[in-house]
């Protein structure tokens, strides 16, 4: 498992992992953009982010035309924490 910073701005160090958190229009806080080692930005709506910052199931940033994939994608497959987590928990499937 690693642990991945919180990014202050989308271009600090764009090349390294972190993860950038995102709210809706009122306010309301959503799951976490993750910045993938090859510096894309990724949404994770079908992982869990407990509440002490882990995410489950792995992610995987696969490469290839299937869907669900990303023709540049780089093949990173790590399992992550989120350093700073924010607390709040977020099953598989919600924003």
């Amino acid at each position: 498992m690693i642990e991945i910073p919180k990014g202050i701005e989308h271009h600090n160090r764009p090349n390294e992992p972190a993860w950038f958190s995102t709210v809706d229009t009122d306010g309301n806080p959503l799951k976490p953009i993750i910045r993938c080692n090859c510096g894309r930005f990724m949404g994770i709506r079908l992982h869990h982010v407990h509440a002490d910052g882990t995410v489950t199931a792995s992610f995987f940033h696969t490469k290839g035309p299937v869907l669900g994939s990303d023709p540049e994608g780089c093949e990173w497959h790590v399992f992550l924490k989120l350093k700073d987590w924010t607390g709040h928990d977020f099953p598989p499937g919600t924003e």
